[in-house]
């Protein structure tokens, strides 16, 4: 069997990156659509977000192979490369466990996005920047942007599941596909 063959189970996330993955997520989305902005539970669920994206961070240098920055991390040349390559690197013959250079760019955007969120509603909160109305407006800006990332990355996910037969949410929920 080839070693990313559907038929095959290969290792594809520990279990420190699909828990932060999914502890991101879903407090990201439960921040974004229901607790008022500014309250106590709004406020403690961004900063939890903070700490495991640093956590994550710091994983990056020390986890496996394919929790590292150096396997992912989207170099120009590499982003081309991902392109020009894009349906061999989705092959499920050739698929590898880790993200893609190109899904790279998204990964290192959606980390982005959410550090200036949490950056700017911490700023919020500080005697010198509270009321800002800039510092306000760039919180919602950057989790609208945020949250725009999010939906194209799901669709990104279920079209690439979709259309290379590929088990990414199996392996994202249960770290083997």
């Amino acid at each position: 069997m080839a070693p990313g063959s559907m038929s095959g189970q290969i290792a594809r996330w520990d279990w420190l990156v699909r828990l932060t993955h999914w502890w991101v997520a879903a407090v990201f989305l439960w921040n974004y659509w229901w607790p008022d902005d500014g309250d106590d539970l709004h406020q403690w669920l961004g900063y939890s977000l903070l700490a495991v994206l640093v956590i994550r961070w710091g994983w990056g240098f020390v986890g496996p192979r394919n929790a590292r920055w150096a396997d992912f991390f989207p170099t120009l040349a590499r982003v081309r490369n991902s392109i020009r390559n894009f349906r061999q690197e989705h092959q499920a013959e050739g698929h590898k466990p880790h993200h893609t250079p190109l899904a790279g760019v998204m990964v290192v955007g959606l980390w982005l996005g959410l550090l200036v969120t949490g950056f700017s509603g911490w700023l919020q909160e500080t005697d010198r920047y509270w009321g800002e109305q800039w510092v306000q407006l760039l919180h919602e800006w950057s989790a609208n942007l945020v949250m725009a990332a999010v939906v194209v990355h799901i669709a990104a996910v279920v079209w690439i599941q979709w259309r290379f037969k590929l088990p990414l949410v199996k392996a994202m929920l249960f770290g083997r596909s």
